[in-house]
């Protein structure tokens, strides 16, 4: 009997092993492949400070996407191969020795036909990743990717618009523009910044914000500049280690996406805003009462002193970075509504704090420290899982939207748009193209 339990243990740690080799051997095919240790590809900030939780989140990661390099690799090697046979490739059997010499420009270009952002191995295999298991790719998002330039991959590939290009290459940065400069260099020094980060306090800094939002304001002269923009386009600069193009497709990208609906944020009466703070209150107050009813009514809480400011900026202006990118992971692998979630979910880890507070005063304090002090990971982690469970189905948007058009006489089109056809889309896909540029 003894013998035979010896066996056993001996046969499941050489099962154990077996696996663990087999994770390992993926992982560095994935990293070889990927070259994902290139230094001038970085981001400005770090992904986990804990450096045992980003191996293990990155090899996590790695192992998931062996299957996206292994199609990568045979879609440069076969001319007309199916998706679906090689979502079902044994990958113990396949290439032991990945080559990042298979790939020349010929086959980025081919990527770029279909995503015009592709230029690099790693978007390649994101992408690849994405169109096999599209539900385990966001929940991964959702989790969190282990490093910047992964989450940037990942962001793009959200953000993106089926079939839609953005020309921006004959955009000019001339002294025409000096205009529009001046506008936008009033907001640089409210720049996304931190101790850490100085990019925007340097002349190369300012001057890659700029070129970002004058070209960004041509693309949309309708809008044009406008305050809090610069939060955005400075965020994802620091995010793509100074990629200006990059940032300028990725802004114009998510401005028309019906899924993010960005222009309507900063355009005139702001619509997005509007909804955006009706739902938040309206979920809060269906999801946790007692924490409405002492913020709204007994500490009289404007949403101007919070949650405006927390819509118009994306999280930016009161939150940590660090924080800052879950949050962004959290509503492109959703949608823009999805805000909503969050806002209830940070509310709850806080409650015991937030019910502590006597006056208004208290919580604008409280509130106004947030962004000197990380979210640190376990409670984050709570905050995103929480997050999942407070989120928003389309059906429940279109209602939103269609109470709030009862409630105001002056709605925007764009509320009955949204309360008409969020959930197919097609409708305020026309709609949008019609208002934005006369299509």
């Amino acid at each position: 009997m003894g013998n035979q339990t010896l066996c056993t243990a001996e046969r499941s740690e050489v099962q154990i092993n077996s696996i663990n080799q087999n994770k390992q051997r993926k992982v560095c095919q994935v990293q070889q492949f990927a070259n994902l240790e290139s230094t001038d590809k970085q981001s400005l900030i770090i992904t986990h400070s804990n450096e045992q939780i980003q191996t293990n989140t990155l090899n996590d990661w790695l192992e998931s996407l062996h299957e996206s390099v292994l199609i990568s690799q045979l879609d440069f090697q076969c001319n007309e191969v199916s998706t679906k046979y090689l979502s079902e490739i044994d990958d113990v059997d396949d290439i032991e020795d990945c080559k990042t010499s298979t790939i020349d420009q010929q086959d980025l270009n081919e990527y770029q036909k279909n995503y015009p952002y592709c230029n690099s191995i790693l978007d390649m295999i994101i992408i690849n990743f994405y169109v096999l298991k599209k539900n385990e790719f966001k929940i991964k998002l959702i989790g969190g990717p282990p490093k910047q330039r992964m989450r940037w991959s990942c962001w793009q590939l959200m953000a993106y618009i089926p079939k839609c290009s953005i020309q921006s290459d004959h955009l000019s940065y001339i002294d025409e523009d000096k205009k529009q400069v001046f506008a936008i260099k009033k907001d640089t020094h409210r720049t996304v910044s931190t101790k850490d980060i100085k990019y925007f306090e340097t002349g190369q800094g300012k001057q890659d914000l700029e070129k970002v939002l004058v070209k960004l304001s041509k693309l949309f002269p309708k809008l044009g500049y406008c305050q809090g923009m610069n939060f955005l386009a400075g965020f994802t600069l620091i995010i793509n280690n100074k990629n200006v193009i990059q940032s300028l497709q990725f802004l114009a990208q998510i401005m028309l996406n019906p899924k993010f609906l960005i222009y309507y944020l900063f355009s005139e009466e702001m619509p997005l805003l509007k909804l955006l703070e009706y739902i938040c209150q309206q979920e809060i107050k269906v999801k946790i009462p007692d924490l409405h009813n002492h913020i709204y009514i007994k500490l009289e809480v404007s949403n101007a002193f919070w949650l405006t400011k927390i819509i118009m900026t994306m999280f930016l202006y009161n939150f940590h970075l660090n924080n800052v990118c879950r949050f962004w992971d959290f509503i492109l692998a959703t949608n823009i509504f999805q805000i909503s979630a969050i806002i209830c979910s940070f509310l709850e880890i806080y409650r015991n704090q937030i019910f502590q507070m006597d006056d208004l005063n208290a919580f604008i304090i409280w509130f106004d420290k947030i962004q000197d002090q990380e979210i640190p990971q376990d409670l984050m982690q709570n905050l995103i899982q929480r997050s999942c469970q407070y989120t928003l189905k389309r059906e429940k948007i279109n209602s939103y939207a269609y109470l709030y058009c009862i409630g105001d006489a002056n709605y925007h089109p764009l509320h009955r748009e949204i309360a008409t056809d969020y959930k197919s889309m097609t409708k305020l896909k026309k709609y949008i193209k019609k208002d934005i540029f006369g299509i």
